[in-house]
């Protein structure tokens, strides 16, 4: 049974990587957003990442479930592998640049204190912010020039440029040395969430995680406490509510149908799961969405 999800796209409504031998793509928002009546609807990417500099005009974000106005001019990430989408006035300036994991890892290279940060939203509003504004707007005008341009060197003035731009997005986040510098631990639990996202739907023991790490279920457990608050079958449990929660807002399946795909055999343990960790039955959720049962 093919497993249903929302849309995942290259760039939005396409299916094959851009045609331009550039790592990486940029374009208008109005260029793309016209098109779509001004609405991005929810969709995902593989292994892409957005960097968003809006000027001016209204726009709001939806991420996973969840909608927020977004407040211009704005610096803004979004994520691989996460439900994202966008709405947009028709008079919105601004600009989008998509890059591939790769290639954030490659400009991340010498600051894993920052790359542990890739996996969440990142939100920056510029409005009081006079200075750190006209530096992004210079830098994205010269992207632009650069991007449409065809002078020598220009991929390096490329990603100079959506570099400077991750990091004062990823600092913006309040990252420290001390709370991201890389120990042990916290390598471990970023390696364990790896694993869940590739794995959650197979229902394997806590064993099969702690055995692919090197350690034991119990150092695993203390591991996911210390740097996430929560037990690793929590964390594997989490991540099949985000689906859930991502099937019940975006797919047409009924609950039923929606608990096999993740893997519950029964559907009344999965309404029972669902309402446990939710605080809401499945059918209550989808309506809070907008959605009929």
């Amino acid at each position: 049974m093919s497993q249903p999800t929302v849309p995942t796209y290259k760039l939005f409504g396409e299916k094959q990587l851009w045609q331009t031998p550039e790592p990486l793509h940029h374009e208008t928002i109005a260029a793309r957003s016209a098109l779509y009546n001004w609405e991005i609807t929810p969709h995902s990417h593989d292994n892409l990442l957005h960097v968003v500099f809006l000027q001016s005009g209204a726009a709001e974000i939806s991420f996973e479930t969840r909608r927020v106005a977004l407040q211009t001019p704005c610096l803004l990430m979004v994520p691989p592998q996460r439900v994202h989408g966008f709405r947009f006035s028709p008079d919105i300036v601004g600009q989008i640049v998509t890059l591939p994991q790769p290639l954030v890892d490659e400009l991340l290279a010498l600051s894993p204190e920052l790359r542990q940060a890739l996996g969440l939203l990142h939100y920056l509003p510029l409005a009081e912010e006079a200075a750190t504004f006209d530096l992004m707007r210079l830098h994205f005008e010269e992207f632009a020039r650069e991007y449409s341009g065809r002078e020598a060197g220009r991929v390096s003035v490329l990603k100079a440029i959506i570099g400077l731009a991750l990091v004062r997005l990823l600092r913006s986040g309040g990252l420290s040395a001390a709370e991201t510098g890389g120990d042990r631990i916290r390598q471990r639990v970023t390696r364990f969430s790896e694993l869940i996202e590739r794995h959650f739907r197979d229902w394997q023991p806590l064993a099969f995680y702690a055995n692919r790490l090197g350690v034991s279920t119990a150092q695993l457990n203390n591991s996911c406490r210390r740097e996430a608050g929560l037990s690793a079958q929590h964390m594997i449990h989490e991540r099949l509510l985000l689906e859930a929660r991502r099937l019940l807002a975006y797919s047409d399946l009924d609950v039923t149908g929606i608990g096999y795909a993740l893997g519950f055999r029964d559907p009344a343990y999965f309404s029972r799961f669902f309402t446990r960790m939710q605080g809401m039955s499945p059918s209550a959720f989808r309506q809070a969405q907008g959605r009929s049962g």
